[in-house]
Formats: structure tokens, sequence, C-alpha cells
């Protein structure tokens, strides 16, 4: 799988799926900042025609539709089903998410029509990150994902040290106890946040499941489910069709999602929200 966009990739990814098309715009670089995915994007629907699915992955619902509203909706009024991921920390506007909105969820309502309902939605929130993560912060946007009809969170664990150099540069100088490897903030420790986190959110009808590096988790945790970000049984139930599933190994160890091609690039940190502890950059 390569790393940065590539059309003539394309024509292998279709032997691969058939009609099973998904796209992400993207998992690379967040399409709120970058106009060039979106270019991509364009490239690859002009060359190939609609895809099955196009799923958009964000922090900022508003500055995303303000740059690819328009062929998100000729993509839906082609047939794509449009589906989302919306991270949102309540770090935003801090040193943490720079230029990531201050406000939770701005341009969700917005998001949702285009889409065609909450149900097309998947709320992250991800990173948890240790002496950071507030679990009365994590309960207050849960309520207002809850008033927005969002049902499914997303909960991933800060990648440990050692992983990312350019992450251990960064989080050196601003969490303390990186350096030294977080001692105090184990496996045992994620797994009693996560607990709190399920628990906070059985009380506004969210369902919580955890992504790859975290992975191992939904099998400790009671009620927390191992995630699928590109879900093939969601999308058959939000398109109505089943194009029949590819063959995939997933992203990562841990991943579950369909086999999908992304429009994005890496090494656009500079360019996108300057998030501290990125390792797409």
């Amino acid at each position: 799988m390569s790393f940065s966009f590539r059309l003539e990739d394309y024509p292998r990814y279709l032997e691969r799926v058939g009609d099973a098309t998904y796209l992400d715009v993207t998992r690379r670089t967040d399409p709120a900042r970058v106009e060039r995915v979106w270019d991509n994007l364009r490239t690859v629907v002009t060359s190939y025609g609609a895809p099955w699915i196009v799923q958009l992955w964000t922090k900022d619902a508003a500055g995303a539709l303000g740059r690819g509203s328009n062929v998100l909706k000729r993509l839906r009024d082609a047939g794509t089903t449009l589906t989302a991921h919306l991270t949102v920390t309540g770090l935003g506007g801090t040193s943490w998410e720079p230029l990531a909105p201050s406000t939770p969820f701005h341009g969700m309502e917005e998001l949702i029509a285009l889409l065609g309902g909450p149900d097309h939605i998947k709320w992250r929130y991800d990173p948890v990150i240790p002496t950071v993560h507030r679990l009365d912060v994590f309960r207050g946007l849960a309520e207002q994902a809850a008033r927005l009809g969002i049902t499914r969170c997303v909960l991933n664990f800060l990648v440990p040290p050692g992983r990312y150099k350019r992450v251990d540069a960064r989080l050196s100088k601003t969490l303390q106890g990186w350096s030294e490897g977080m001692p105090g903030y184990d496996a045992s420790w994620r797994a009693q946040t996560a607990a709190e986190i399920v628990e906070a959110s059985n009380a506004f009808g969210l369902s919580v499941s955890v992504c790859a590096e975290s992975a191992g988790l939904a099998g400790q945790v009671k009620d927390l489910r191992p995630a699928v970000c590109g879900d093939h049984t969601w999308f058959v139930d939000l398109s109505g069709r089943d194009p029949g599933r590819a063959r995939t190994s997933g992203s990562r160890k841990g991943c579950g999602c369909a086999a999908y091609f992304d429009v994005g690039m890496y090494g656009q940190w500079r360019h996108c929200h300057q998030c501290l502890y990125c390792y797409a950059g």
C-alpha cells in the first residue's frame, strides 16, 4: 500500500475490490485544511466514476464542507454513500490542537444533512492523552454528540513513547513523563479509563468501540467493541446494497477495515492542524 496518493495505483485496487470501491478522504491529513486531497478525489471520480463509499475524516466539519461540499453533493447524487469520522477531543484551539476548531462539533448539523443523517457519522474521541484526558470533558462532549443524534463513538489511546520519532520530539517538551515512558499509564490505566468512558457513554446511548492500536482492550472491558472504522457491514446497511467484501489485512495489526483507497498523503503537518501528537506529519 502506497503512503501517498497515486492515481496509477487505482486500477490495481479495482482489480482487488470489484464493485466494493471505498475511498477515504483522508486518514493521512485533514481535508478541512489541505485542498489537494479534494483535487485527488475529483481526479479519481473523473477517471473511474463514482465509488460505492466515500468516507470523510476530519476534525473540522465546517472547514471540510467549505472545501468539499460541492464534490460530496455530486457524489451523493450519483449514488455514492457518504460517511464520516469526526474527531472531537475538547482540545481544539489549545496547544495540543492549535488550529483545530475550539467549538466542538462546529458545522455538524450541515454535515449530517449532507451525508443523509447522524447514522452516517462516527464521533472519534482520539487520542486519549495521559494526564490530559478528563472524564467530565468527555461527558460534556458525549452529551453534545447525543443531542446531534450520533450513536457511535470510536476510542483510541495515544501511541506510547518510542513508536514515532517526531511525536517523541514534540511530546518530550510538552508532556511530563513522556521521555521516561509515562510510568503509571500502562495497560491497566488504559483499561480502567476505557471502562469509565464506556460507562459514561452508556448514559447517552452511545456505543463505544476501540481502534486498532488499542484493539486488545475490547476483550477486557465490558461493552467495549473492536473498532472497524471502515465497516463493511455498516456501509452495506447505509447503502442498501452489498457488492461483496474484498480480502484485506487492514491498515495495521488489529485493523478490521474494509479494503480502501486513500486519496491523501502524509507529510502535511505544517499545513494541517499541527496537533502535537500527530504521527502522520
